[in-house]
């Protein structure tokens, strides 16, 4: 899947955005996104209102920003995955998914438990659904499998997936890896009938 390529940005800039987005991720912790301000956005950042402008148009722009490197990196970890294989194993995927969830748990889960970030879960979850798509509708000529079951079966192990990961965000008592591997069985499960059917055409 393409993605868009920002201009490159200098070491000076890299380390100020950073600040910017460290001062959100601490800021959205304590208080929901429409109380943040600018101004005290960038107090928390130690740097001034125009430096703010010079790399990001309004508070929401952070989120976008900081949820798109979330997505994206999903979206890779699926790309560099051989789905169409019967040795697949999801579980690997699932542990990397882990990895990156652990770097900053307390900020998702924030955005797990409150009903205005809601619109981040459906982000993930069409992600995840439109690469499972875009990896298997290129084979869709040699299987059994209708466009329509295809979205069928994406959404659904999309879903799953998904709301494994919330219901872990919510609950971070529960063991992380034990996530991964029903999401693993879900993904197998659920996308089993379309893996035989392109890797087995002629049994349909």
């Amino acid at each position: 899947m393409q993605q868009k390529h920002e201009k490159k940005l200098d070491r000076r800039q890299i380390r100020t955005k950073g600040r910017i987005r460290d001062a959100f991720t601490a800021l959205i912790m304590e208080k929901n996104i429409e109380k943040i301000t600018i101004k005290e956005l960038a107090q928390r950042a130690d740097i001034d209102r125009k430096t703010f402008y010079l790399h990001y148009k309004s508070i929401f722009d952070v989120l976008t920003e900081i949820q798109d490197e979330f997505l994206g990196c999903v979206g890779q970890m699926v790309e560099e995955c051989e789905l169409l294989t019967s040795s697949f194993d999801a579980l690997p995927l699932f542990r990397k998914i882990n990895d990156l969830l652990n770097q900053n748990p307390a900020f998702y889960h924030r955005l797990a438990v409150s009903d205005q970030y809601g619109f981040f879960h459906d982000k993930l979850k069409a992600c995840m659904k439109a690469f499972f798509n875009e990896k298997y509708s290129e084979h869709l000529a040699v299987s059994s499998v209708s466009p329509v079951k295809l979205n069928l079966y994406s959404e659904y192990v999309a879903s799953g997936i998904t709301a494994l990961y919330v219901e872990w965000l919510k609950h971070p008592e529960f063991d992380l890896e034990e996530v991964a591997e029903a999401a693993s069985e879900i993904s197998y499960g659920g996308g089993r009938a379309v893996i035989d059917s392109i890797l087995n055409p002629t049994n349909r």
